[in-house]
C-alpha cells in the first residue's frame, strides 16, 4: 500500500513540474502528411512488461518494417531476435496493422497485433497470441494526457488500461524532442500465470527410476484486474533527413505483487504444493534504434 502511495506522490509531483514550465510548439504536426515506407533497427537490453521479466535478461535485436498511408491506415511487421546470449536465436515476430488520426490537438491509434513466439521463448508474454489496442491522447500544450486500453488474446483473455502524462521538449529547430512521460499500467494477469504454466515451470526432469518429476506452477488470482506498475521514461528523438535516432530510457517501479502457486508431482504421485510471492523490484531498462523514412 505504501508503495502505491509513493508512486501517485510522484505522478503528482511530475504533473505540477509539468505545468510550470514552458516549451517550444511542435510544428512537426502542421507539415502534410504523406504516404511513405519506415525500415527500422533498434535494441532492447531487456524485455520488461509491465514491471515483470524472466529471472534471466532478453535482450532483443529488433528489424522492423511498416507502411504509412496519407489516410492514417499503416501495416508492418517486426521480429526480436536475441542477441548477447548463450542461445541466440528468433524469439518473437509481430504482424501489425491500425489506424491513426490526428485531429487539431486530439490523436489516436487503434490497432490490431498478432504475435508468433518460439516454442523455446521465455518472454512473460509468450502464451499472448495476438492483441486489440487503441490509445488516444490530447495535447493541452504544457501536459499531455495520455489513455490506453486493449485485449492480449490467450488461453484465457488479458485485459489491459494505462493512464499517462508527458510533455514534449523541442529543440534545433525542431530536430531535438525529449518527452519526459510517466503511465500507470493496469492488467489482469492471465498471460502471466499461462508463462509460469507453460515456459517457467514445464516436465524436464528425470528421476533415477525415469519416471517424469512434473512441476506446475500458476497465479489463482489471475483474472484480478489491478495495477501492476508505474514508469518513467525519458524518451528523446533526433531527426537528421531521413534519419532519425531514437533512445528510450525506462525506470519501471512494479507494485502488488503476484501470489503463485508451485506444484511438484514426483513419480510416486504425492504432490507438494507451495505458495510464494513475487519477489518484485525496480527495473531500469533502455531501447534505442534508428529509423529510415522513404
Amino acid at each position: 500500500m505504501k508503495k502505491s502511495y509513493r508512486g501517485l506522490l510522484v505522478c503528482a509531483t511530475f504533473i505540477f513540474f509539468l505545468s510550470n514550465v514552458k516549451a517550444q510548439d511542435s510544428t512537426k504536426n502542421a507539415e502534410p502528411v504523406k504516404s511513405h515506407f519506415e525500415a527500422g533497427l533498434s535494441y532492447l537490453n531487456n524485455n520488461v512488461y509491465l514491471g515483470r521479466h524472466d529471472s534471466l535478461k532478453i535482450p532483443y535485436l529488433n528489424p522492423s518494417f511498416y507502411y504509412h498511408n496519407r489516410s492514417g491506415f499503416f501495416a508492418g511487421s517486426s521480429v526480436s531476435y536475441i542477441i548477447g546470449t548463450a542461445d541466440n536465436h528468433l524469439d518473437l515476430v509481430e504482424i501489425e496493422a491500425g489506424y491513426e488520426f490526428t485531429k487539431k490537438k486530439l490523436a489516436g491509434v487503434l490497432s490490431a497485433e498478432k504475435d508468433f513466439y518460439n516454442s523455446e521463448s521465455n518472454n512473460v508474454k509468450a502464451e499472448t497470441k495476438g492483441s486489440v489496442n487503441a490509445t488516444l491522447s490530447y495535447d493541452f500544450g504544457f501536459i499531455k494526457p495520455l489513455l490506453q486500453g486493449g485485449i492480449a488474446f490467450n488461453t484465457t483473455n488479458d485485459y489491459y488500461a494505462a493512464f499517462g502524462v508527458g510533455h514534449s521538449f523541442l529543440f534545433d529547430d525542431d530536430n531535438i524532442e525529449i518527452n519526459p512521460s510517466f503511465l500507470i499500467n493496469a492488467s489482469t494477469q492471465n498471460s502471466l500465470s499461462a508463462y509460469y504454466t507453460k515456459r517457467k515451470f514445464k516436465p524436464k526432469r528425470k528421476n533415477q527410476t525415469g519416471g517424469p518429476t512434473e512441476t506446475n506452477g500458476y497465479l489463482p488470482n489471475a483474472s484480478q484486474f489491478k495495477i501492476m506498475d508505474y514508469e518513467f521514461s525519458l524518451p528523446v528523438d533526433y531527426s537528421a533527413g531521413n534519419f532519425t535516432f531514437e533512445v528510450i530510457p525506462t525506470l519501471s517501479l512494479p507494485v502488488n505483487p503476484d501470489i503463485v502457486v508451485v506444484t511438484v508431482t514426483p513419480p510416486s504421485g504425492n504432490s507438494i504444493s507451495r505458495t510464494n510471492t513475487e519477489n518484485l523490484n525496480n527495473v531500469f531498462f533502455w531501447s534505442a534504434g534508428v529509423t529510415y523514412t522513404f
